[in-house]
């Protein structure tokens, strides 16, 4: 959100997409709609809501598919992108995907925010945003200095809405992602990290990944991550950009080759 692949891969420092591919692992690295370059961006009239960016899902795993020959096929996002592969995954239990990684996810609900100063923040943060989104027809991050990329009106009102309602569901409320958590078929890592304070806090975001079958934690920075990780206190885009997170990145290779090796008959 408000950013596009280059905080996965740049070619100008170290990065999570070069440390998979120094471990043999063939990755697809997509914009999503409206970022980067698969445009229209918001500033320039492009329109999307996070079903759309469900939908296109579709395409971007046949695109995987077409590319990775028969071999099997795993899903990684941070933030935004890792809610689309969940709510994807869960609306097609039947799904061949080997592994799911999701870093630093979170759906904003008030019920899962134990804490009464953070679920001030987090209402003031959404509230504050509304009539500058209604003035911009979007939400202007580069403007603001909050982003490299804007996002469109009617994702920013879903945003809203899930954290007014408590209730992850689709523009017209035919489809609940959240219920539909417990539906995910493939076995997903959940990555959190001690030093996102706010956007994926840690106990907010393991009480919205709960239902997931077949989840893993890695609560970094935290006793019981595993002992590679338990000095890492990234904070929410550090985990994807900082290269002292590289012990991390290294791990997630690990974690999606060992998903490969399992997958292969």
């Amino acid at each position: 959100m408000m950013v596009d692949r280059r905080t996965l891969y740049r070619e100008d420092r170290p990065s999570l997409v070069a440390t998979l591919a120094a471990a043999g692992i063939r990755v697809l690295v997509p914009d999503l709609r409206g970022h980067g370059r698969s445009g229209p961006r918001a500033e320039e009239g492009g329109a999307w809501g996070f079903d759309d960016l469900v939908g296109d899902m579709d395409r971007l795993v046949e695109l995987g598919r077409a590319l990775a020959d028969d071999a099997p096929l795993a899903l990684l996002g941070h933030s935004l992108a890792g809610l689309v592969g969940l709510a994807w995954l869960g609306q097609r239990p039947g799904a061949a995907i080997c592994g799911n990684v999701c870093l630093a996810c979170d759906v904003w609900s008030m019920e899962r925010e134990a804490a009464p100063l953070r679920r001030l923040a987090k209402r003031t943060a959404i509230a504050a945003t509304l009539p500058i989104v209604r003035r911009y027809g979007r939400l202007p991050a580069r403007r603001f200095g909050a982003g490299s990329n804007d996002e469109a009106l009617a994702y920013w009102l879903d945003y809203a809405t899930w954290v007014r309602s408590g209730r992850w569901r689709s523009a017209d409320g035919s489809v609940d992602y959240g219920a539909d958590l417990g539906r995910v078929p493939s076995p997903t890592l959940h990555i959190v990290s001690a030093g996102d304070r706010l956007y994926g806090r840690p106990a907010s975001a393991l009480r919205f990944s709960a239902p997931v079958p077949e989840r893993e934690v890695w609560h970094i920075g935290h006793r019981t991550a595993p002992a590679a990780l338990r000095g890492l206190h990234p904070g929410h885009m550090g985990m994807v950009t900082d290269p002292t997170s590289a012990p991390l990145w290294t791990a997630i290779a690990a974690w999606l080759s060992a998903r490969f090796a399992a997958a292969r008959p």
